[in-house]
């Protein structure tokens, strides 16, 4: 990779962990984001590599742990906060909050329905196969959402009709709170895939360059042999499931597995490589992060001074809406501080 190319990966790497820390910090503050939030603290890496290697025509769907694919499309700043502010201005008008958003004009999808976005990428690559375009879908998805039948049925189709798809299993061992030992007997997702005749490979590495090369080849691929593609990628969430606050008290993963993890940090890592590599890169780094603070105040300031969309007159509340939920869209009532909670079983039935 050339210097412009490193120094560009990692203020990707940065911005989305940034955006991430300072969303964690302001979310309580004034109970003024009221949508639950799967951040992904950790999980940079390959949402950073994705921003350099696909284009605004290319297609990305992925599941609720939404934030760093939106940042992988350079999707607004802007929109992405007032959105979660329940905003007019928002991705989706301030009506979708963190896990439906939808931004067409960057071909950007997200939904929490389970294995959603391998669904709908086919259907997308169908579409982009049959009016002669050049560009790809790409498809993420956890390993939890590779325990759905669906996600099988859609590889196989996409193999059969040769679709331009790149399939991605962000695993990051947890379906919510349960290790993928208690669910498979099987621990490599890629694997279970060969008898779909499917190419598949495998990421395990904390290095971004590595994972930037291996997708780059991959895309290169499909993009010249029109046949879907599909790529375990393993990685680690440092926060909760969802929420700002840890879940870590329901004992379902270890200190020693977490800060085992943390020691292999992909943006701590290659911000020690290329010290080491970028003579000046300290104050290239000094740059980066000035620049991309700013533009988080500035999108937190934006979210605050919009105004709460009017959208809701157009319903008839009679029909559609109860009070209740009026007086929660107004700001009437307060916030219940609890989202997802799902507290493992004492022990496997295994």
């Amino acid at each position: 990779m050339k210097k412009k190319e490193k120094i560009k990966l990692y203020e990707s790497l940065f911005y989305i962990r940034e955006v991430q820390e300072q969303l964690i910090k302001k979310y309580r503050q004034g109970n003024k984001m009221r949508c639950p939030m799967h951040f992904c603290i950790g999980q940079e890496m390959l949402p950073a590599v994705l921003r350099q290697l696909i284009d605004k025509k290319d297609s990305l769907f992925c599941g609720h742990r939404s934030h760093g694919y939106y940042l992988s499309k350079n999707g607004p700043l802007n929109q992405l906060f007032a959105e979660f502010y329940g905003k007019k201005t928002g991705v989706s008008g301030g009506m979708s909050g963190s896990q439906e958003m939808m931004l067409e004009k960057i071909n950007f999808y997200s939904g929490a329905l389970l294995s959603g976005s391998f669904a709908m990428s086919i259907g997308d690559a169908f579409s982009k196969k049959y009016n002669g375009k050049k560009n790809l879908s790409v498809a993420i998805i956890g390993d939890g959402g590779m325990d759905e039948g669906i996600s099988y049925e859609v590889i196989n189709m996409a193999v059969m009709m040769k679709l331009p798809v790149l399939f991605i299993c962000e695993n990051n061992l947890y379906s919510t709170q349960t290790h993928m030992r208690e669910r498979n007997k099987n621990l490599n997702i890629y694997k279970k895939l060969l008898p779909y005749g499917i190419k598949t490979s495998f990421i395990n590495s904390n290095n971004p360059e590595k994972c930037f090369l291996k997708i780059k080849n991959i895309i290169k691929d499909i993009k010249s042999s029109n046949r879907p593609v599909f790529l375990e990628v393993m990685t680690y969430r440092f926060n909760a499931h969802v929420g700002p606050e840890s879940d870590d008290h329901y004992n379902y993963r270890s200190n020693k597995e977490i800060n085992s993890w943390k020691k292999k940090d992909p943006l701590n890592f290659y911000k020690n490589k290329l010290i080491k590599e970028i003579k000046d890169f300290e104050n290239i780094n000094m740059l980066i992060k000035k620049k991309i603070k700013n533009k988080i105040n500035n999108a937190f300031k934006y979210a605050e001074q919009s105004k709460f969309p009017n959208s809701f007159e157009k319903f008839n509340y009679q029909n559609t809406y109860s009070k209740k939920v009026k007086n929660f869209y107004n700001n009437q009532i307060p916030f219940d501080e609890k989202q997802e909670e799902h507290k493992p079983k004492a022990s496997s039935p295994y």
